[in-house]
């Protein structure tokens, strides 16, 4: 397993469940089962290299942190093997490992034995972790006094500072500041160039996509995808807004396809072939909704009317859709929404929060057309556009991830890691001779 700091093998994870308590004491007596059997996690296996960010996605109750805690070593698996490299330091839950009563400072001693440090290393680093949680003002005051964030920055830091192998982090993150969270992702990007691994849940797409090599969906105890981060991330999009009870399309599989399946009038296909005017990164697109209306056509024009995919920064163009009722609709949102090559939303808009606009209702075969004029304020770089046709409570008829590839063409004056473009103009005044009086400085 040379590489590996974390396999998985075949995990399962079952909950005895008792209506009340008695019923345990008269099963046991009886023998007769008076249980029902919960199983939260279902033959799940992955593995996790040296110096990469994985992260897990998944609904509540999908089993996320139940497979964290397996990992940890704070719960029992019912079947399966976990194997681990090196020392791990997790943060589950807020507070966690921590006394309530206790000062901030005496947490990080007890945090600290906990991961399995002795009192003169965690001496060593008590300057640090204190520095780093920015928590001087309160590291003497008890730990229940800590807001949610406070504890949360301090977990991370006894966490971090420790000089774990593997990392573990459970939602921890997003009770932060965003200051805080972004020395946190520095930290975690140290980490990963120093050959640590990283196993992180979070809800947020944009958040894992940013900072994770490859994401895991979980649903109900099983693996559902693993892969690359964007399209695990589009795949969690169409579970939390897709129809429910739906198969989820991004993880059909080719026994699917070849079992000769028709999807019934109107249903939206992820493998359908589109024509020109629908043309798009077909590698990339993820395509979902229940088909009661379809955007037949997505194309990006310049100011000349002509279909363009190449940008220049700070032109205008506009996005231009058509959609096309396959049964009768109630009124539509359109929606666009831009994201870059790592899959970070960078714009989104739709016509009911930008002008309170909606698209009538349509009877079946009729259509509309949407546009949007947008001002191409971007650095040069890979950009996907996304359209989505739905019902003004949220329920979605078509959905295009990642439809329609642009690029913006480089422009001189920005730096190459640059995501917007601010139309930068900067003027100096230069200025000769001495200043007659000293300047006051500002107490």
């Amino acid at each position: 397993m040379s590489g590996i700091a974390i396999a998985v093998r075949a995990l399962r994870k079952s909950y005895r469940l008792y209506a009340h308590p008695r019923d345990m004491v008269i099963e046991t007596l009886t023998g007769r089962p008076r249980h029902r059997e919960f199983t939260a996690l279902e033959d799940v296996s992955f593995e996790v290299g040296h110096g990469t960010v994985v992260g897990l996605m998944g609904r509540n109750g999908a089993g996320k942190s139940t497979l964290l805690r397996i990992i940890a070593g704070t719960l029992d698996a019912t079947a399966g093997t976990v194997t681990t490299t090196g020392r791990i330091a997790a943060i589950l839950e807020l507070g966690t490992g921590f006394h309530l009563d206790y000062s901030g400072r005496e947490n990080i001693y007890l945090g600290g034995l906990c991961l399995g440090l002795k009192r003169r290393e965690i001496d060593a680093r008590v300057a640090e972790v204190i520095e780093f949680s920015e928590l001087q003002e309160f590291i003497d005051q008890p730990f229940r006094t800590y807001s949610s964030g406070m504890q949360a920055r301090l977990a991370f830091s006894v966490a971090t500072c420790v000089d774990p192998d593997i990392l573990i982090i459970d939602e921890a993150l997003a009770v932060g500041d965003a200051r805080f969270q972004l020395k946190s992702f520095d930290r975690m990007a140290e980490f990963k160039r120093r050959g640590k691994s990283i196993l992180v849940v979070s809800h947020s797409i944009n958040q894992l996509v940013s900072i994770c090599d490859r994401a895991i969906l979980l649903d109900r105890g099983r693996v559902l995808m693993d892969g690359d981060p964007n399209a695990v991330g589009n795949a969690y999009h169409e579970l939390l807004f897709g129809s429910p009870g739906g198969t989820l399309r991004a993880v059909a599989t080719a026994d699917d396809a070849a079992s000769g399946h028709e999807a019934a009038e109107g249903e939206a296909t992820a493998t359908e072939e589109q024509g020109a005017a629908e043309a798009g990164p077909a590698e990339r697109e993820h395509r979902y909704g229940d088909g009661a209306a379809r955007i037949t056509e997505f194309r990006v024009l310049d100011a000349s009317g002509r279909m363009v995919t190449r940008l220049q920064s700070p032109e205008t163009y506009t996005a231009v859709m058509t959609i096309r009722a396959v049964r009768q609709t109630g009124e539509l949102c359109i929606g666009i929404l831009m994201r870059n090559g790592r899959g970070q939303d960078i714009f989104a808009s739709d016509t009911i929060r930008c002008q309170n606009l909606t698209v009538a209702a349509l009877a079946a075969g009729e259509e509309a057309g949407v546009s949007m004029r947008f001002r191409a304020n971007m650095a040069a770089g890979t950009y996907f556009l996304t359209a989505t046709a739905a019902r003004t409570d949220g329920t979605k008829h078509d959905v295009r991830f990642d439809s329609i590839m642009i690029e913006v063409e480089p422009v001189a004056a920005l730096y190459t890691d640059t995501l917007v473009n601010l139309e930068p103009q900067f003027r100096i005044e230069q200025r000769t001779g001495q200043l007659q009086e000293p300047m006051a400085l500002v107490e």
